[in-house]
């Protein structure tokens, strides 16, 4: 009794610590703006995407797969569905998401990013990798990841996505400098170069 009080204290005791160290783990650094910055004109808004269409069970094999095909625009990514085809693709399972195009960190500061996700992921950002949960998984939330960025601007942003099968989810939140909650990424915050 006192042997199981004593594993179950050290695994409490664990947890704390692990929940302690990301709650003050150092802002994540060297995000690249885009060089050059995007012309005004050059932009459509939100991000570009390309399917791709097979049971995948890890993210690193959707790129591997190929280029895929054009799918309409992503105006931003806020997607959760129980039965629905998965963001902009024409199925429902199976698919696989190559995301691309630029986020607008428009003042320097310490930005705060969480990712909702189902199944595997891969977020960059100005060439960092911010987050990822690569196998198949039932919706997951990402801890709170911190960016700091030292110039406003656009910064080059990319997602590996697959959705096996079952429920669907992709949603990416943020609390900017200055922020007081997490809210979606608004669609005006993204943008991606026209074909």
């Amino acid at each position: 009794m006192i042997r199981a009080y004593a594993v179950r204290l050290a695994s409490v005791a664990a947890a704390a610590c692990v929940a302690a160290s990301l709650a003050i783990a150092a802002p994540l650094m060297g995000a690249k703006p885009a060089q050059p910055q995007p012309a005004a004109d050059k932009l459509q808004p939100g991000l570009s995407v390309n399917y791709l269409y097979m049971m995948f069970s890890h993210v690193s094999e959707v790129p591997k797969a190929g280029k895929g095909k054009p799918g309409p625009v992503l105006a931003n990514l806020d997607h959760r569905t129980d039965s629905g085809n998965v963001l902009t693709a024409t199925n429902s399972m199976g698919v696989g998401a190559l995301i691309n195009g630029f986020i607008k960190l428009d003042k320097p500061g310490t930005y705060t990013f969480e990712l909702l996700s189902n199944d595997g992921v891969k977020l960059s950002i100005g060439g960092v990798l911010i987050h990822e949960d690569p196998g198949i998984h039932s919706d997951m939330t990402s801890p709170p990841v911190e960016l700091a960025v030292t110039e406003p601007g656009w910064y080059p942003f990319s997602i590996d996505y697959f959705q096996r099968k079952g429920t669907s989810a992709l949603r990416l939140s943020w609390k900017p400098p200055g922020g007081q909650t997490m809210v979606v990424v608004p669609p005006e915050a993204f943008a991606s170069l026209k074909p």
